[in-house]
């Protein structure tokens, strides 16, 4: 009983962490994308400029 408990705890804490993690990697990963679509935006339009 006591260990179907703590496996299930295990696998909340693992199904969250994964969530957290993948929250943390696109909040890391959204303001890289950001500048490089910046930077190959104003490329383009200095370009066509």
């Amino acid at each position: 009983m006591l260990l179907k408990i703590l496996f299930l705890l295990a696998g909340i804490a693992g199904i969250v962490l994964i969530f957290f993690v993948s929250w943390f990697w696109r909040l890391l990963l959204l303001p890289m994308i950001v500048i490089m679509l910046w930077d190959v935006g104003s490329s383009l339009l200095k370009k066509k400029r």
